[in-house]
């Protein structure tokens, strides 16, 4: 069964504290997309599956008034306030919002946790003509240097003590964007971060595979914190920054009815 694991309070906490904000990355390349008006005074976005709301900051950098919505109260009680953003509690599937009513959606690492088919229909109902659909996702990569031991101990420990979770696939192509009504551009690339021990384990504990592993009572995520430290110190040590590399894909789907 799908099921969202970012649903509790301690995996809001940590996402709050750990994740980097990577987002103006995706709005620099959004931004082309959007016509004058959306840009200017009266644009609108929502955004969707906001969290503890970077996304919904970042959009607020590109329009002038954002609707922000998660189905977690925990990750809102964590969003960031903002003058132009108004945060509510509502699946992706059924927005508060009115028909043909905001200019921009964008969807931060979360379409893999909808019911798709029935929120492209909301993003129809919701999208003026013309509108923009933006669907973006960044991901660990390991190492910036490709350094074999660092990227083997993610295989191979890592992501064998914390599996992910099931969730629907990340793919999203021009073909189901075509029969959903909408136009397709798609755009990949990487960008290194750089970050100590303490950063990077605070990254990690926001992931999905280990927010899953506190909230389903395998381990505390005290003791996910501890391993995760103790396992890094070979790579990290103290004081010193290395290279993440993260990937990001951003997907630009424009309202064609």
């Amino acid at each position: 069964m799908i099921q969202n694991p970012f649903q509790s309070a301690d995996g809001a906490k940590r996402y709050a504290a750990g994740r980097p904000y990577l987002h103006p990355l995706f709005m620099e390349r959004l931004t082309p997309w959007l016509s004058e008006e959306a840009r200017g005074k009266g644009g609108v976005g929502a955004d969707i599956a906001c969290g503890t709301g970077l996304s919904s900051v970042a959009l607020a950098e590109v329009v002038n008034q954002v609707w922000a919505f998660d189905l977690s109260s925990s990750m809102l009680a964590e969003a960031a306030e903002h003058a132009r953003i108004k945060y509510a509690q509502a699946p992706a599937e059924e927005l508060p919002l009115d028909a043909n009513s905001v200019d921009v959606i964008t969807v931060a690492q979360g379409i893999h946790w909808f019911d798709r088919p029935a929120f492209f229909a909301e993003a129809r109902r919701i999208l003026r003509r013309g509108g923009v659909l933006c669907v973006y996702d960044m991901f660990f990569l390991g190492h910036s240097t490709g350094e074999p031991l660092f990227n083997l101990w993610v295989k191979q420990h890592y992501n064998t003590r914390y599996p992910a979770p099931a969730r629907w696939p990340y793919t999203l192509d021009e073909a189901q964007a075509t029969a959903e009504g909408f136009s397709f551009w798609e755009e990949e690339f990487k960008h290194d971060l750089p970050m100590n021990r303490t950063q990077l384990v605070s990254y990690l504990l926001t992931q999905s595979n280990t927010i899953a592993a506190s909230d389903e009572g395998r381990e505390a995520s005290e003791q996910i914190a501890e391993w995760l430290d103790r396992e890094l110190l070979r790579f990290l040590p103290d004081e010193k920054n290395g290279f993440i590399s993260f990937g990001g894909i951003i997907r630009v789907l424009k309202y064609q009815s």
